[in-house]
């Protein structure tokens, strides 16, 4: 048996165990493990992988096999991966459509506070004016919420610093409601009208 084969099934056995429920993913080329955990039925908190940039997916993954960003799971499915699995990983993804803006109904405030500190903190210059992101910059739009809050909070505190370190300078006078506007904002974007 070929050990992509194996790979492939011991990932989605031990996903299986650490998100019961889940749902299931059929064996979809070099997107498989990816859309166990990032497919419609993600957990609350799992980023959103559709229209991001290739060259900023590429980038993650690098940092999760080298160790300059750590999560469990994610650490471990890259540990082993080369350079042209990792390319062909974040080629797929960045075939995948762009997620449509968050569920529910928006809260008019925390839209208009983060619109304000999006347009002020200038975050469409390097994630652009539509937040979609571009070459090593995230698409910010539509994005996962909680996991867009988590992010900030990592960049804000030192523990992700990503290509550069400008985002904790950014991120450094704002405070934790701050963060929350500027999540609840992105992942509606589309949505608010602004």
């Amino acid at each position: 048996m070929r050990a992509d084969v194996l790979r492939r099934a011991a990932t989605a056995a031990l996903l299986a165990v650490l998100f019961p429920g889940g749902a299931a993913a059929e064996d979809d080329g070099p997107l498989f493990e990816c859309l166990i955990c990032h497919g419609e039925e993600r957990p609350v908190g799992t980023p959103e992988l559709g229209g991001q940039p290739e060259l900023y997916v590429l980038y993650q993954l690098v940092h999760f096999r080298d160790g300059q960003r750590k999560h469990d799971v994610m650490s471990a499915l890259m540990e082993d991966r080369d350079n042209d699995e990792l390319r062909a990983l974040a080629a797929a993804v960045a075939e995948l459509a762009p997620p449509e803006p968050a569920s529910g109904e928006p809260d008019a405030a925390r839209i208009a506070r983060g619109a304000e500190l999006a347009q002020s903190h200038r975050c469409g210059t390097c994630h652009l004016p539509e937040y979609e992101g571009a070459k090593h910059v995230p698409r910010l739009a539509s994005q996962d919420e909680a996991y867009l809050l988590a992010a900030m909070q990592d960049y804000k505190q030192g523990r992700r610093i990503g290509a550069r370190a400008q985002m904790a300078e950014v991120l450094s006078e704002l405070s934790g409601h701050d963060l929350e506007a500027l999540a609840h904002y992105f992942s509606h974007e589309g949505t608010s009208g602004l």
